[in-house]
């Protein structure tokens, strides 16, 4: 049974914020991760507008299908040269995204742009402007003008990851979906998405020492499977732990009800096969940072994995 949650009595509190009052629903965020086999970030300087596809030189290169298209805060120890980085992602692997880096000056983004896109799924360090593998990252959300959680708390939380880290990559990015979870986070090569995130939490998932059944609450998904298949696959993780991330799902079937309440997915990998039920529980707004629930102008589904069998 689908549940719509009523909003709560307090019409007219202006510190309403997404993120607190989605995590005091104790919504489970999996099957919110986009989806994309690509993934290319583009070193840009703030401020950017609420959706970077209005930043003129990026326009063409948002609106091309087969990647998502992002910007990162460029790094300073890269400022004197004038050149900025590009950095094109690939899936190969369900759970593995390699990465070349790429560095042109800013008036020959578009064009490196329109480049990658032509067929994002191809290794490009064959180009001129390719100068290496990209590292181990982090993408968090720190997108202030698209929701004023992730602003705010993804920004310290970047800040307080570089200064952590010194083998792992960590960008200030653009919008990532899922701000209702903030401080949201990506991370690379594996391409998982994550919720309520801190410090800790992630350097427990990028050293893969943290435990998986805890991770569980704070798993979004992985970007390479659709929404409906994401809690399937979560399962899967749980079940075998952190070597699950270097199988790889060759077959991804879904069946959804004619309701859309529902949907039987079917998942197999070299060795094995997984079929699960999926349901709808709960249907929930999504706030407007500083506006109360009855006038969030979306909502969206909490999904349940219901039954599973693993042959």
């Amino acid at each position: 049974m689908t549940d719509t949650v009523e909003a709560p009595e307090h019409p007219h509190d202006p510190e309403f914020r997404c993120a607190p009052w989605t995590q005091a629903q104790d919504v489970d965020p999996i099957g919110s991760a986009g989806s994309f086999d690509a993934v290319v970030l583009v070193e840009w300087p703030l401020p950017w507008p609420r959706d970077v596809s209005e930043i003129p030189a990026l326009t063409p290169a948002a609106a091309r299908p087969g990647a998502r298209l992002m910007t990162v805060v460029p790094q300073p120890d890269r400022a004197a040269d004038g050149l900025l980085r590009v950095v094109h992602r690939r899936r190969v692997r369900t759970n593995h995204l390699p990465g070349v880096d790429h560095r042109v000056p800013m008036a020959d983004i578009p064009a490196l742009l329109a480049t990658l896109l032509e067929d994002p799924l191809t290794d490009s360090a064959h180009r001129r402007s390719a100068v290496g593998e990209a590292p181990p990252e982090v993408l968090v959300c720190a997108h202030g003008r698209r929701d004023p959680c992730c602003g705010r708390w993804g920004t310290l939380l970047h800040l307080e990851l570089a200064a952590r880290w010194t083998d792992v990559r960590v960008w200030r990015c653009s919008h990532t979906g899922g701000h209702r979870f903030a401080p949201t986070a990506i991370t690379l090569p594996d391409g998982r998405a994550w919720a309520y995130v801190d410090a800790d939490l992630l350097d427990g998932v990028v050293r893969r020492t943290a435990d998986v059944h805890a991770l569980a609450a704070h798993d979004r998904g992985t970007t390479g499977l659709g929404m409906w298949a994401q809690p399937v696959e979560r399962a899967l993780f749980e079940e075998h732990g952190w070597p699950w991330l270097e199988q790889h799902i060759t077959r991804a079937e879904t069946t959804v009800a004619d309701d859309g309440k529902s949907a039987e997915v079917t998942l197999e990998w070299e060795g094995g096969q997984a079929r699960g039920q999926v349901e709808v529980t709960r249907v929930l707004p999504v706030l407007e940072c500083g506006k109360p629930p009855e006038q969030a102008k979306k909502s969206a589904p909490e999904l349940k994995l219901t039954a599973l069998r693993i042959d």
